[in-house]
């Protein structure tokens, strides 16, 4: 007998470039917002407002990653937001995967 589960697995599998509209982090928790001048007005099971790195990401990363948004927001430099574009939110917003 084989089972086949339904399980969901996160994708990497799109990028979307764009100028950083803002960077936001907080004192409640270990996670980043952005969102991009040219934010998705939609996603398939997310709230598309922003962007998130959630608090799962090792600290260090998370600190690499925060010093990369943070650069790019002071000199308005185009950034390629890496995401799963049909789901794999944190904190309900899109996750992030990568910064480039």
């Amino acid at each position: 007998l084989l089972c086949a589960g339904g399980t969901a697995f996160a994708n990497y599998n799109s990028n979307m470039t764009g100028v950083l509209k803002g960077v936001f982090v907080y004192t409640d928790g270990d996670y980043i917002y952005l969102t991009l001048e040219n934010q998705p007005k939609s996603h398939p099971t997310c709230k598309p407002n922003y962007f998130v790195i959630p608090d799962t990401v090792p600290s260090d990363r998370r600190q690499m990653l925060l010093s990369r948004l943070l650069t790019a927001y002071a000199s308005k430099e185009i950034v390629n937001i890496g995401f799963d574009v049909r789901g794999d939110c944190a904190r309900g917003y899109i996750r992030v995967h990568r910064v480039g």
